[in-house]
């Protein structure tokens, strides 16, 4: 979906999101929190991908052209990118829509010089619809693994990031999806060393840190509050 505004385009950086409401819906009650996937500033507009799940994803489907929507942002830190050395090599990895942020980071990585592999999972192949979206954008190689083998590779996203990390020394791993795919890849970035920054999936009511609805597990403190903190956080500051 995009949406025209300005102000949000031009200020916002890669893996900031938005809260969302439509006005007049009952359902959603509270704002939802959508990542950014890109935006053109040029031409004012910000763009998100979206998959159809529950009532709020639902209310954006059947939004008509043309509607309006009040967008909350840009919230939260974005990922880093400006550190790292032109010709770099970075890793990023997603389950399913959790790819959402990935676009903007992209457009980044190529102004940077950075090539940047991206490993794309879901359970089967219809879950990657969206794929064709990174044709043309991914800097390096992208590697794609599906569950039940309908695409790509047969198994988990992670296990491919696995077998590529053992022989590529990545200068850093983003990553974005379900929690379960997140301790994986923590094991994975422990082990091997490799530093990484992760765009948590917590669910928000406020986006600025009033409700503390999106609290997530820490280890230097109980909780992280994730759209304050983060949502990018690097793995070693989550208790997994």
């Amino acid at each position: 979906m995009v949406f025209n505004a300005p102000d949000l385009a031009r200020d916002v950086l890669p893996g900031q999101f938005v809260m969302l409401e439509i006005p007049g819906r009952v359902r959603p009650y509270l704002r939802r929190a959508y990542s950014v996937a890109d935006a053109r500033p040029g031409a004012g507009e910000v763009e998100f991908l979206v998959k159809t799940i529950g009532a709020g994803t639902a209310a954006l489907e059947e939004l008509p052209d043309g509607a309006a929507a009040l967008l909350l942002g840009p919230l939260g830190n974005r990922f880093s990118v400006s550190d790292l050395p032109r010709s770099a090599r970075v890793a990023l990895v997603a389950g399913g829509i959790g790819a959402a942020p990935f676009p903007m980071l992209y457009s980044e990585l190529a102004a940077a010089g950075i090539a940047g592999d991206l490993f794309l999972g879901g359970r089967s192949e219809r879950d990657l619809a969206f794929r064709a979206r990174f044709d043309g954008i991914v800097t390096g190689e992208m590697r794609l693994a599906t569950d039940d083998g309908s695409l790509g590779e047969r198994g988990f996203v992670t296990d491919s990031f696995l077998r590529r990390a053992r022989e590529v020394r990545y200068a850093r791993v983003f990553a974005c999806g379900p929690m379960s795919m997140f301790r994986a890849i923590a094991r994975v970035v422990a082990d091997l060393g490799l530093p990484a920054e992760f765009s948590t999936e917590a669910e928000m009511g406020c986006g600025i840190g009033a409700c503390l609805g999106c609290v997530i597990p820490g280890v230097e403190k109980p909780y992280l509050v994730s759209c304050t903190e983060g949502p990018i956080l690097p793995p070693e500051r989550v208790r997994w």
